[in-house]
């Protein structure tokens, strides 16, 4: 097992075949994966469940990462994050989250599977 226990992590990815990879990924790492195709779906997810991560990529339909992010701060400040993007915003980290709020790591996709889960450890040793 990769982490002190075994996490609950929410993956908010459109694109199937990312979202089936990177669910892979962790699982193999012993997380429960919960996928959603967009911001708003993950922002339901969140008020149902309890997650100890958010994965989400920025670009999306209705409501992209970016627009989430900022929201759901305002409900779980603290949640850690891990971003995926092909085009991550120029000002980085502080672009998306305003200098406030929990651990948050940004890769660059495509993203490999080393890298990923390199990121969630970031994100739990900030928390």
């Amino acid at each position: 097992m990769r982490f002190a226990r075994p996490l609950n992590i929410l993956l908010v990815e459109d694109d199937s075949l990312t979202a089936m990879a990177m669910a892979r990924m962790l699982e193999m790492a012993h997380c429960t994966v919960t996928t959603v195709t967009d911001g708003e779906a993950g922002l339901s997810a969140l008020a149902g469940g309890a997650f100890d991560a958010l994965i989400t990529d920025l670009v999306m339909p209705r409501l992209g990462g970016e627009a989430m992010i900022r929201q759901l701060r305002l409900d779980w400040p603290d949640l850690p994050i891990v971003v995926l993007s092909a085009s991550p915003p120029e000002d980085g980290i502080p672009g998306l989250q305003d200098g406030e709020g929990g651990p948050l790591v940004i890769l660059r996709k495509p993203v490999l599977a080393g890298e990923l889960l390199t990121a969630m450890d970031q994100v739990f040793l900030k928390t």
